[in-house]
């Protein structure tokens, strides 16, 4: 498959350049050519370089057909994110600083921009598992127009705090578990957390009240049903506690919870709280009614605001939209938030240019190039022969198979992989039927 003889596919990173791959070499490797991603092939002297090691993915069977029936669907499975992520070392240094950031109690805002099939979503996935592998407070929302759309704080909250996720002592543990673990905090002065934390310090984990409470508290049920009386299992002494409003003005109480919960989170030493926000572009889908777009660009810009800590924030003002019921500042205390955002660039917004007033650092990612690709390639041929022994083809089909992909996938990577490991599905399969 290599067009090189007795050149493996190698992978450098140069301080200027950053990462590339090895294309040729001469002068007995003293000197090399490098395809680097930013685009530039140059020839250098291979001292300048630094050579940067894959993890070995090729472990077992069982792991590796895990592996192949994710491929199947174009995605890498969770567990195996970090050994099956190439060519982004630019990108992940760049997060990894933000994460290193917030540890030392310093928001941060990350915008990545990328065309369908660029790998976003993979790098969101890649920085969610490294996150949690470090200890921080993981949260994550894919933004949908009809499920979670921005304009809709309660449920872009529902579903941030249903994927929310941390790892302690090797075990993962969830939102109830983190608001378990919190409840012992000293806090008087939180309008949400305060009443909460006190009726969960008497809450009794083994009855069904208990499950309609934490429904309610997750944004899966409302108030009125857990409080009324007229409820099977109402929870007794919920009254305290403020509801989770359903409306679109809303932004204000969910922002406060959200900055209340990161200071919590900091006060107890667990690193921060990293927000990851996949599919940022469908605010622009609903822009024909200027109400939810500009509501739904108000949360947005909560959210963005308070992972910078903005002062004019900590207190209720006219810059930014408030509920009527029971309006709150955007922040509480001391936010400690790594916010990450996805987004395509559509025709009408090239990227979220909004926000000129903040500090956000845009990682534009680029497709893969041809040879980029074909290290991916002969990384999925060597795990698809690990999951099924014996299964070979032979080195010009391989080219064949590979240029056939980049053709008909046109540099969408979900579609390259599919279209790879499809191919191979067929050819393994029309091997044992002609047998």
């Amino acid at each position: 498959m290599n067009k090189l003889k007795n050149i493996k596919t190698k992978i450098v990173t140069h301080p200027i350049f950053g990462e590339g791959i090895i294309k040729n070499e001469k002068w007995d490797g003293q000197e090399v050519q490098v395809q680097f991603h930013c685009g530039l092939t140059l020839w250098l002297p291979a001292r300048w370089l630094k050579s940067i090691n894959l993890p070995n993915i090729r472990s077992n069977q069982i792991s590796s057909k895990r592996l192949i029936e994710a491929f199947r669907l174009g995605i890498v499975p969770h567990q195996d994110v970090e050994f099956f992520t190439f060519c982004r070392g630019y990108e992940v240094n760049r997060l990894q600083k933000g994460l290193n950031s917030l540890k030392n109690g310093q928001g941060s805002v990350y915008i990545i921009e990328g065309s369908y099939g660029s790998g976003k979503t993979h790098l969101l996935e890649y920085i969610r598992h490294i996150a949690l592998k470090y200890g921080y407070v993981t949260a994550y929302c894919e933004l949908n127009n009809q499920e979670t759309p921005l304009y809709r704080p309660k449920r872009v909250y529902r579903e941030l705090v249903y994927n929310l996720r941390y790892i302690k002592d090797g075990s993962v543990y969830t939102f109830r578990d983190l608001l378990r673990q919190l409840s012992a905090t000293n806090i008087s002065d939180h309008c949400f957390f305060t009443p909460l934390f006190k009726h969960l310090r008497r809450l009794d984990n083994g009855d069904h009240q208990t499950e309609v409470f934490w429904q309610w508290i997750e944004g899966e049920s409302t108030k009125d049903y857990a409080t009324n009386i007229r409820s099977p299992f109402r929870v007794r002494g919920g009254q305290s506690i403020p509801a989770l409003y359903d409306f679109s003005t809303a932004a204000d109480f969910y922002c406060y919870i959200i900055t209340g919960l990161s200071h919590l989170i900091r006060e107890n030493d667990m690193g921060g709280l990293v927000i990851i926000l996949d599919e940022v572009e469908t605010i622009f889908h609903y822009r024909w009614n200027n109400t939810l777009f500009q509501r739904g660009l108000n949360f947005l810009a909560g959210l963005i605001y308070s992972a910078v800590n903005k002062k004019e924030l900590k207190r209720i003002n006219n810059t930014m939209l408030h509920n009527r019921v029971r309006p709150t500042p955007y922040i509480y205390g001391k936010p400690n938030i790594l916010i990450i955002l996805a987004i395509t660039p559509v025709s009408a917004e090239p990227g979220l240019k909004n926000f000129n007033d903040i500090t956000a650092e845009r990682l534009i990612l680029k497709k893969f190039s041809d040879s980029e690709f074909e290290l991916i390639y002969d990384n999925l041929y060597n795990v698809y022969q690990t999951a099924y022994p014996g299964f070979k083809i032979d080195p010009e089909d391989r080219k064949k198979i590979f240029t056939a992909a980049l053709k008909r996938t046109s540099g969408d990577l979900r579609e390259f992989i599919k279209f790879s490991v499809a191919t191979f599905d067929w050819r393994r399969l029309k091997h044992i039927f002609q047998s």
